[in-house]
């Protein structure tokens, strides 16, 4: 217990102990009354009826004196109780409960009542044409979801997109036209397919050393690139050769090209179109590697 635990102590004892010297006081000045009484009783008989009045007087005064004396607890207010009830026992006060202001109304809320009391049987107008726009609307999907075949609604398979990818990536070399109609299929097929460019970036190592592993970095334009990837998920991508890549002796043994393809490519010739068989899994995170190889037909 602190210093100032002590001198709150010792001032609430001081109080208490005022307290009850009042009180002896205001007992003394009873007994002194009770005792003139008494004297006055024992005068005579000749007095007697104006001391019988006196002492009814003496008498309703004592009772009244009596009722009226305080006891120590009453004389004490509720903080003195609780402060000695603290002091004591150690007991921590009872808070009262605080009541949460009621906040006003904010001026949307007002507007809001404004609108609802003005608005009157408009409201439910308003609701009913909602809903028969929501029915129409809900009905026009239920009929548009009807008319799609089953196998459509639900997500394609990783090997389903490649069979896709490589589908249209072979039907390219068939499009029919001039060059703009041919380049225009090409950026097509890279919007909807969302094309990934990339090259092997240690390609000038491998020159001198073509047994080191081909590494794989992300080119843009993808047009420029060497090779087109369609991305999988998990940092896998299904992989072709660009359609317009040039494949020789320096692809083939440096470009990443024998690493990511079994092939008919024979050394010596050059080859510019290319039929895929399966495409080829890189496995991509900074760098890319070849995660499985895939099979092409290359002519010249």
């Amino acid at each position: 217990m602190g210093t100032d635990e002590l001198t709150r102590i010792h001032e609430l004892a001081k109080r208490v102990t005022l307290l009850e010297k009042m009180v002896l006081r205001q007992q003394s000045r009873i007994d002194e009354l009770t005792q003139a009484l008494e004297v006055q009783h024992a005068a005579g008989a000749s007095t007697r009826p104006a001391q019988e009045r006196e002492e009814a007087k003496e008498r309703a005064a004592q009772e009244e004196a009596a009722r009226s004396v305080p006891s120590v607890s009453d004389l004490l207010d509720e903080e003195m109780k609780r402060e000695l009830a603290r002091a004591y026992t150690g007991a921590q006060p009872a808070k009262p409960p605080e009541k949460k202001p009621e906040k006003p109304p904010n001026a949307m809320q007002r507007a809001a009542g404004s609108y609802a009391r003005a608005g009157g049987g408009r409201e439910s107008a308003v609701n009913d044409q909602a809903k028969q726009t929501e029915a129409a609307r809900k009905k026009t999907a239920e009929a548009t979801l009807a008319g799609i075949p089953q196998h459509e609604l639900r997500e394609r398979t990783p090997e389903e997109r490649t069979a896709d990818f490589v589908r249209d990536y072979n039907a390219l070399y068939d499009v029919p036209g001039t060059m703009f109609q041919k380049k225009k299929a090409q950026d097509d097929f890279i919007r909807d397919y969302e094309v990934q460019g990339m090259r092997c970036t240690n390609m000038q190592l491998r020159h001198s050393r073509p047994e080191l592993e081909p590494r794989f970095v992300a080119v843009t334009p993808t047009r420029d690139a060497d090779y087109w990837g369609m991305p999988l998920g998990n940092n896998l991508f299904a992989v072709v050769p660009n359609p317009f890549l040039v494949y020789g002796e320096e692809m083939h043994t440096a470009g990443g090209m024998r690493e990511a393809f079994n092939s008919n490519y024979r050394l010596g010739n050059t080859y510019g179109r290319f039929t895929i068989k399966e495409a080829a899994i890189f496995q991509f995170g900074t760098i890319g590697k070849v995660f499985r190889r895939g099979q092409l037909e290359a002519e010249q």
